[in-house]
């Protein structure tokens, strides 16, 4: 088969897994790798997709033309048929890069016609001629010493007669491939190799499956016995290179006759195929899953491992028969030399080598962490630390927030007229939980901790930190007027301030009141949340416009176990107990969320969700979360693995 293609860029699955609408290419052809197992060829670009048949069921659901993958999931989750999602994400980015699943809009693999091969071999017969001459050509030369060639002649001779035997290996596999079907790809004559010789591309035996596989390794083998064996009882002055071409084609290093035979017998094709598909940027975790999925082959790996050694050790034989080597004499010089002294010493080397080496990247880890760190607060320095901040300043800093970034530079520069920057100490209380509040306030510098009373609880709960950029204060001036958290300086800050008049005049006739819940209350509640750190402003900016508050008095039943949950629900405040059985089972706080598993096709409810103090909830509709995760795949992978640790198996089974 030929290499995979090179792997789909980082900015690439964005709009493959969300946006674009696939097809199924109409010039395909499916051939059975495995009992369980289907490649599937694109057939004008010669590229492979082995799968399974769960999987190519999976794909022919975008036989109509148009259909996104979210589309297709959200069929799939309401109808129990969804599979995991990371394996189907890569299972449609594998399929786009062979070119069986195409985009409007985007490239389709160039076109690469197979060879006119009309000559056609094959069948049993064939495979028992090439058994009996693998035996001829590996006993033979047992029964005849091997001679050193006498001089340039015979080795020339028996170099030539290597180098036709390995070109009639290539050609005898064309036929066998071509009678099976399989298509035969640039034939020509290689001439940069120890052994000039003719070869063709077969990596579409996989087609023909396991057997058509097994044949036309054993073809590229039999000519070189076939050799071996005459040579070796007519003319055995030339079997050396004869001999180092069967080495040649035995060697499981690198590509060869013996490592295809292995890969057939004991490889996954599955595994084999498929290509590093990287669903995050970085370079790293694609080389991994490569890795990883190298060494789940065990049965293929385990083989090829004892194969190299057995390769080994008959290089080693060969070369002690050829060089009248006395095994015994060998044994009795190393003993004499201090046994494994040399080797031990050498081991050490090497471990001490493995030690420093961990140890200096761990050094060098560290100190990348301690430069960034101390470029950071270097960083935090240079912020103005005093209460005089130039107008100018503050309408540029304005801008480059979430609320105001698309107001005009005049509304910007008559906030910045209005507000009065206060400058506070480390430790200093700005606002205080239950106070009468009459101000907005916007962090201009330094950090803020806040913490809410559940008085229901005894409990003093801190559950967020501000930063530069970020606006409290709202919440009192478009409610009751009380503060409903307590925020204090963990660092000295300087604070920008705007009154009630101020609040009405200049933001409330620019921005509605939707937009301030959603862009301050819901949006920088969401990214100070484990759950939604790590979303994209346009993930936020869609969940915040999906999720509507609700509140919940002291006592409140948000769920009753195995009712029918259709929502999706993230805690904002209070607390909440997790009850199974009559037993509380776990607390919801501030940015724990429940629903997930009763939207990703678990309908009915496992447990109690019951309020213990006052709290509020951001709630999303189930069609409405389904639809939201659909279309961002980083944030269906993040759900799916919550959901599969709450459940201690996967969320979506395997197919």
């Amino acid at each position: 088969m030929e290499t995979p293609p090179a792997p789909v860029t980082s900015a690439e699955p964005v709009a493959l897994l969300t946006t674009d609408r696939l097809v199924l290419s109409a010039d395909l052809r499916t051939g059975k790798a495995r009992d369980d197992r289907l490649t599937v060829k694109y057939q004008p670009g010669r590229r492979y997709l082995v799968c399974t048949p769960a999987q190519w069921q999976l794909l022919q659901e975008f036989a109509a033309p148009g259909r996104t993958v979210p589309d297709l999931l959200l069929e799939l989750i309401p109808e129990g048929r969804c599979p995991p999602l990371r394996g189907f994400y890569e299972l449609v980015a594998r399929a786009h890069q062979a070119g069986v699943l195409q985009a409007e809009g985007r490239p389709v693999p160039s076109l690469q016609p197979p060879a006119d091969w009309a000559l056609k071999l094959g069948g049993p017969a064939g495979r028992w001629l090439c058994l009996i001459a693998l035996a001829a050509g590996t006993i033979a030369p047992l029964l005849r010493p091997v001679q050193m060639p006498g001089g340039p002649l015979p080795f020339v001779l028996g170099w030539l007669l290597a180098a036709l035997a390995l070109s009639a290996g290539q050609a005898l596999a064309a036929c066998i491939l071509g009678r099976a079907g399989g298509d035969v790809y640039h034939p020509h004559f290689c001439w940069k190799s120890p052994l000039p010789h003719f070869r063709a591309d077969l990596g579409d035996a996989i087609m023909g499956g396991r057997d058509v596989e097994i044949d036309s390794a054993l073809a590229r083998l039999a000519p070189m016995f076939a050799a071996s064996a005459a040579v070796a009882l007519s003319r055995p002055e030339w079997l050396l290179p004869v001999l180092c071409g069967q080495f040649l084609l035995l060697a499981p290093l690198w590509p060869s006759p013996l490592l295809d035979l292995l890969r057939a017998l004991y490889g996954d094709p599955l595994l084999a195929a498929a290509p590093a598909v990287r669903l995050t940027p970085g370079q790293l975790p694609g080389l991994l899953r490569s890795a990883q999925a190298g060494l789940a082959d065990r049965k293929f790996l385990l083989a090829r491992t004892g194969a190299t050694l057995a390769w080994l050790l008959l290089v080693f034989l060969a070369g002690c028969v050829l060089a009248r080597a006395n095994a015994v004499g060998l044994l009795q010089r190393f003993s004499a030399a201090g046994g494994f002294q040399l080797t031990a010493f050498a081991l050490l080397g090497i471990l001490a080598i493995l030690v420093l080496g961990t140890l200096g990247a761990a050094a060098w880890m560290a100190w990348r962490r301690g430069r960034d760190w101390l470029r950071e607060k270097a960083d935090r320095r240079r912020r103005p630390q005093s209460a005089s901040v130039e107008p100018a300043d503050i309408a540029r800093m304005l801008g480059g927030t979430l609320l105001f970034s698309h107001l005009p530079p005049e509304d910007l520069a008559a906030i910045a007229a209005a507000v009065k920057p206060e400058a506070h100490e480390r430790g200093a209380y700005v606002v205080r939980e239950g106070e009468e509040g009459d101000k907005l306030y916007l962090i201009y510098s330094g950090h803020l901790t806040v913490t809410q009373k559940l008085a229901e609880v005894g409990r003093t709960d801190r559950f967020g930190e501000l930063h530069p950029g970020d606006l409290f204060g709202e919440r009192a001036l478009l409610g009751d007027g009380r503060r409903t958290a307590t925020v204090r300086c963990a660092t000295p800050c300087v604070l920008l301030t705007l009154d009630k008049a101020g609040f009405e005049s200049l933001i409330l006739r620019r921005l509605s009141r939707a937009d301030l819940e959603d862009k301050v209350q819901k949006i920088g509640f969401l990214a100070r949340t484990e759950l939604a750190r790590n979303w994209s402003q346009a993930a936020l900016a869609a969940f915040a416009g999906r999720a509507k508050f609700h509140d919940f008095p002291k006592g409140s039943q948000i769920v009753r176990a195995g009712m029918q949950f259709e929502y999706f629900c993230l805690v904002h405040e209070g607390e909440f107990a997790l009850v199974r059985d009559g037993k509380q089972k776990a607390h919801l706080r501030r940015g724990d969320c429940y629903g997930e598993l009763s939207m990703l096709g678990h309908n009915t409810a496992k447990a109690d969700i019951v309020a213990l103090t006052p709290g509020r909830c951001l709630l999303v509709p189930s069609e409405d979360f389904l639809r939201f995760i659909m279309h961002d795949f980083a944030v269906a992978l993040q759900f799916e693995q919550i959901g599969g640790e709450r459940l201690g198996r996967p969320v979506f089974k395997a197919r």
